[in-house]
């Protein structure tokens, strides 16, 4: 989804019809209003990969010597979940400052590392790395919330955190399938 979708749904929900016409508009660098609303998406972003809904990403590497440097990786990671062999097998693995090592490893072909990511900040322009249940919708409430609370507009950021929180819980429930339990008579 496009970030300025997300910002145009935020300025609605906020009854700002002049950032949403000052987000059509924009061809360059976003300022004033438009930039405090494009730093709130980038805020909320990252507090829903951190805190609710982790970013995974896997990516095949060289580890000559056990070593795996941390830059080598196409995402800032925040948690290392696992690493794999070429044949598939786990392998232990010690997460350190700049490196990922390998104890156990011969250092013969290379690696899959499974690791969840911090997204990076995003441009009006971009995309955002949420897809699925994190929806537009989702987001707009979370960067609302956000904005009310840099403007000082606490009452209104509660009533609006309040239905990001709800929305955020109803993306996490499993639907499980309805049944109607037996009566027993006794």
């Amino acid at each position: 989804m496009k970030v300025k979708t997300v910002l145009r749904l935020a300025a609605a929900n906020l009854g700002r019809d002049d950032l949403v016409a000052q987000i059509n508009d924009c061809a360059a660098e976003p300022t004033g209003d438009l930039s405090a609303l494009l730093r709130c998406f980038n805020l909320v972003e990252n507090e829903i990969a951190l805190d609710y809904f982790p970013l995974t990403r896997e990516q095949r590497l060289c580890a000559p010597n056990g070593v795996i440097p941390l830059h080598r990786l196409r995402e800032t990671p925040v948690g290392v979940l696992g690493v794999e062999d070429a044949e598939g097998r786990k392998l232990s693995f010690e997460v350190h400052p700049a490196a990922i090592r390998l104890p156990a490893y011969g250092g013969r072909g290379r690696v899959t590392v499974r690791y969840t990511y911090s997204p990076r900040e995003k441009c009006l322009m971009g995309d955002s790395d949420f897809s699925g249940r994190i929806s537009a919708r989702l987001l707009a409430l979370g960067v609302s919330c956000e904005f009310c609370l840099s403007h000082g507009s606490f009452a209104e950021a509660a009533t609006w955190e309040k239905k990001y929180r709800e929305a955020l819980r109803a993306a996490n429930i499993v639907r499980k399938r309805l049944s109607v339990r037996a009566r027993r008579w006794i």
